[in-house]
């Protein structure tokens, strides 16, 4: 195994193509975290990065290419698919579409589909067009290990017998701590996201952590939460929650019982079509203003200027309560504005079928 400092970038390039033209595995710094690479087409390459994984049966592997026009060699691009990869690519977004089949079936799911990815991270963008072919866009870590955002985070994690299977290891230091990729199934009529991408909690301060088993103990949650902040918020500041979690998850229920805190009587809806939803908070007679509940899926939002359409920034009043899903898009298009927001990160995880796992962040 050898390891090369990024600075050399000439030299990182030539040893990481020879790498993966001999079939081996090189481990490189992305813009959410290092991952490792192999090539997507070779089927004895693969075999190695399975024994490395441990992934498990049948979970599909993406892969990465250096623009729209090489993943059309490989993929099947509709309308939704090259929307999103002209719009947020490169960047951390995976858009799964119809594979081609040009690449080792294996990192395919079951239905045909592959995950296709664009780094924005000049050295990965360089080895893939010298190569010549895509390679594979897994992070570093063995299957269910820790994140890993140094080289430390891959060696010390990881058995000697995993470290033989490595070739090359790119060392860019420590990485920023940014959240994975968001994951888009564009194959359907209704995008479908399987995973969000995150905000980092460690920047944050611990809120709680807590257990639901069914969509009514994550509204009757929500509810008890929204008591407590409220309580807590004497100077009635503008409460924001940004909820992240895949399809399914619980974020629309959660944000029911926020309403129900609310003294909302209006039946709650995802805003996925209509992008924001408003509804007026009932339980405030004794104030001479009014307030509302903005609930806002923020996957469509392409510019900033879609955000001041939607009068986006005039909802952040006193006394006002804003949910956010996608909260990462939105943060991408005006970070500078999230810095001066006070917010909740509500971050689900799904443990089951009904069960799930649900972490609160405040950051202020």
């Amino acid at each position: 195994m050898k390891i090369l400092s990024i600075q050399n970038t000439d030299k990182v390039i030539q040893a990481a193509v020879l790498s993966l033209k001999n079939g081996d595995l090189v481990i490189f710094p992305t813009e959410t975290s290092y991952g490792i690479a192999s090539d997507a087409t070779n089927s004895d390459a693969i075999n190695k990065l399975l024994k490395y994984k441990q992934r498990p049966p049948g979970k599909a592997i993406s892969i990465a290419v250096n623009s729209k026009n090489m993943a059309l060699n490989y993929v099947e691009l509709n309308n939704s698919a090259e929307k999103i990869i002209d719009t947020f690519l490169p960047g951390p977004i995976t858009v799964i579409s119809k594979s081609l089949g040009k690449v080792d079936e294996r990192l395919e799911s079951e239905i045909g589909t592959l995950g296709i990815r664009i780094p924005n991270y000049k050295l990965v963008l360089d080895i893939i067009k010298v190569f010549g072919k895509p390679i594979t866009a897994t992070s570093a870590n063995i299957s269910g290990g820790k994140t890993p955002y140094s080289i430390n985070d891959v060696l010390e994690n990881i058995p000697e017998s995993k470290k033989e299977l490595l070739d090359l290891v790119i060392d860019a230091g420590e990485l920023p701590k940014n959240p994975p990729s968001t994951v888009i199934d564009t194959t359907s009529d209704d995008l479908k996201i399987y995973r969000q991408g995150r905000v980092d909690p460690e920047r944050m301060t611990v809120y709680g952590k807590w257990f639901t088993n069914s969509y009514e103990e994550t509204i009757l949650l929500a509810k008890e939460l929204i008591n407590k902040i409220k309580s807590e918020n004497v100077n009635r500041l503008p409460m924001t929650f940004l909820l992240s979690g895949e399809l399914g998850a619980g974020k629309t229920h959660f944000t029911k019982g926020i309403a129900k805190g609310l003294g909302i009587t209006q039946i709650i809806k995802s805003p996925t079509y209509t992008y924001v939803s408003e509804y007026k908070i009932s339980d405030n007679s004794k104030l001479k203003t009014e307030n509302y509940l903005y609930h806002f899926d923020a996957w469509r939002i392409q510019t900033k200027e879609d955000l001041e359409a939607l009068r986006f920034y005039e909802w952040f009043k006193d006394g006002n309560v804003i949910v956010i899903e996608w909260p990462s898009v939105a943060m991408a298009l005006d970070e500078n504005f999230f810095e001066g927001v006070e917010y909740y990160y509500v971050d689900f995880i799904i443990l089951g079928e009904d069960k799930r796992e649900i972490r609160v962040y405040r950051k202020n």
